[in-house]
């Protein structure tokens, strides 16, 4: 069964790519990034990216996009990565079935704080980041015979939870009251984000299942974050 986040995003990409705010957006971006020329649609990026002569400087021009607060762009290099990161989901973190719904949040995050002066692959290098801080978040290196010796391992909190725990919670509420997140996604982000309840919990609240749950969180602070970084 397909990963229902992976799913919405192929979803939402289809309407996103081709739309016209999104052409007018990549005939902007042409005019300081050439790597993208040609390109019309978000998918003629994509393609553009399959080509491994062309690649580097197309994901190149996307982070540096990226990183000057473009949601599109953003949203066009997290497509690029999702291959990547669907690769490490069912490979190396096998184990974990709410892998990929992590490294989609973990990935989106890193696009946007990517530091476009860093050398090398920009897609290596944002799939070994997301890896390294996913391997250090759920600390799955830690051999098993060890927790149980010492107990619990500290889990390393995420960016999305220091973000989220930093901001007011007025103004989650406040978001909540202007319609930009509905009931269940306030009740999820509150519970798990700031109360620390563990998210199968949470959803086990609603009579649900964690991987749903995540879906909606994710989706309600990817709307978020632009309204709290207004309010902070």
């Amino acid at each position: 069964m397909k990963n229902r986040i992976l799913a919405e995003l192929e979803r939402e990409w289809a309407q996103l790519e081709a739309s016209p705010a999104a052409v007018r957006s990549l005939t902007r971006w042409i005019e300081t990034e050439p790597a993208l020329a040609g390109c019309v649609t978000g998918n003629d990026i994509l393609a553009k990216r399959m080509d491994p002569s062309a690649a580097p400087a197309v994901l190149a021009a996307l982070s540096r996009l990226a990183a000057s607060g473009d949601e599109l762009a953003t949203r066009a290099l997290l497509q690029a990565l999702v291959p990547g990161l669907v690769t490490l989901a069912t490979g190396p973190l096998a184990g974990d079935p709410g892998a990929l719904d992590e490294l989609l949040s973990l990935a989106w995050e890193r696009i946007r704080t990517y530091p476009t002066w860093r050398p090398g692959s920009v897609a290596a290098n944002v799939l070994w980041d997301v890896r390294k801080r996913y391997r250090k978040h759920r600390a799955i290196d830690e051999p098993v015979h060890t927790a149980s010796r010492q107990g619990p391992l500290p889990v390393t909190p995420s960016a999305e939870d220091v973000a989220l725990k930093r901001s007011c919670v007025d103004d989650i509420r406040a978001a909540h009251r202007a319609g930009v997140i509905g009931d269940v996604a306030i009740h999820l982000i509150l519970r798990t984000r700031l109360d620390g309840l563990p998210l199968a919990e949470a959803a086990a609240e609603h009579r649900a299942s964690a991987e749903w749950a995540n879906c909606v969180r994710w989706r309600a602070e990817r709307r978020l974050r632009p309204v709290l970084a207004e309010a902070s």
